[in-house]
């Protein structure tokens, strides 16, 4: 029983010590409260506000024309008996490129012929009988307009049967062929499509009401043929349509072109760039497509860093399109201001953010906001 006692002692003493040390611990110096909530900086990519060159701009997809072009058809209809000519080729002034079927117009002008001969020989028949008094006036007034009738059919078959053949108006080009030979076509119905004269071409486009509005004549532009995609055309806008197609909706326009690579043809398409002159320049901005938040028609949030405070605000912004990679903005922004390019997800308006040049690092990896 001695030696359980003995043992308890020793137990019993070694607590005192250890209540002993911890009392001691705590009358060391406390560790100090903290007094306010540090907010960890957000890391975030930014990219500043820029102006957008150009951004006025309205670029358009059209086709090369040439200057002047002529659609050529019949006064009459009748049989295609000869087609002389096919799409490219080359024509000269005069030479006959289409002609009808001359059996039924000849018919109709010897019908027209014999009328006409008719005529005079009756008005000459009764001429002396009004001066014998055997014929009244009035007889011989008739008699003279049915002559008259029968020479103006006949001169009409005449101007007609003028008409039966199609001759190139000037050098020029073949450019479409709309019948085929031994076709009934029927008067006025399109035969041929010739270009007329000179070497000039045109770049004819249809525009929206919004891109019309924009322009004038005379307004610069700059055209790039497929083709040719390495030289680029300069040219000025010549016309513009004061009425839309009904069809399309879009306003047609015409771009002079002040030369052309050798080797283009009408039909060649292209894209055209104009600048207008009386839009200013300096009021579109641009800004990376990535910044763009939440959209909705023509606005969206973008969030701007105050650099002053280091904080991110957002803000709401109009947009006017695009631009190569960029996103044009035209009220909500100023140049020179950054915008947050990546790293907006993890931002509340009025966040503390930290400029970093790489999300990817160990550090600038933060947990997405709830």
């Amino acid at each position: 029983m001695g030696w359980v006692m003995a043992h308890l002692r020793t137990i019993g003493a070694v607590a005192l010590l250890g209540l002993g040390l911890a009392g001691l611990a705590g009358c060391g110096p406390k560790e100090e409260a903290k007094t306010e909530d540090q907010v960890p900086s957000i890391p975030v990519l930014v990219s500043p506000v820029t102006a957008a060159p150009g951004a006025s701009d309205v670029g358009v997809y059209g086709v090369v024309r040439s200057d002047k072009e002529a659609l050529l058809s019949f006064k009459i209809g009748g049989l295609l008996k000869t087609l002389n000519v096919d799409v490219g080729d080359r024509i000269k002034k005069g030479d006959v490129l289409a002609r009808l079927d001359q059996r039924e117009i000849d018919a109709q002008a010897a019908r027209a012929e014999a009328a006409a001969a008719k005529a005079k020989r009756d008005l000459a028949r009764i001429e002396p009988l009004l001066k014998n008094g055997f014929i009244s006036q009035q007889k011989i007034d008739d008699a003279r307009s049915a002559r008259d009738i029968a020479v103006a059919d006949l001169r009409q078959i005449a101007f007609n049967r003028s008409l039966a053949t199609i001759t190139a108006p000037s050098d020029g080009v073949v450019l479409s062929r709309h019948v085929d030979k031994n076709e009934i076509v029927a008067a006025g119905a399109p035969i041929l499509t010739v270009s007329q004269g000179g070497q000039g071409f045109i770049f004819k486009a249809g525009l929206s009401d919004r891109s019309v509005a924009k322009l004038k004549i005379g307004d610069s532009a700059e055209v790039t043929l497929d083709a040719f995609r390495t030289r680029p055309v300069k040219g000025h806008v010549r016309r513009l349509a004061a009425l839309s197609d009904a069809q399309t909706g879009t306003f047609g326009i015409e771009i002079a072109l002040d030369e052309t690579p050798e080797g283009v043809e009408s039909g060649f398409i292209g894209k055209a760039r104009i600048t207008p002159s009386n839009v200013p320049d300096n009021t579109v901005l641009a800004i990376p497509a990535s910044a763009i938040l939440e959209g909705h028609g023509a606005t969206a949030t973008v969030y701007v860093v105050d650099k002053a405070t280091m904080s991110a605000k957002l803000i709401r912004v109009t947009l006017d399109g695009l631009q190569d990679d960029k996103v044009l903005v035209t009220k909500g922004l100023a140049l020179g201001q950054d915008v947050v390019s990546a790293g907006a997800p993890y931002l509340r308006d009025g966040a503390t953010v930290k400029i970093v040049t790489d999300l990817d690092a160990p550090e600038a990896t933060p947990e997405p906001r709830s």
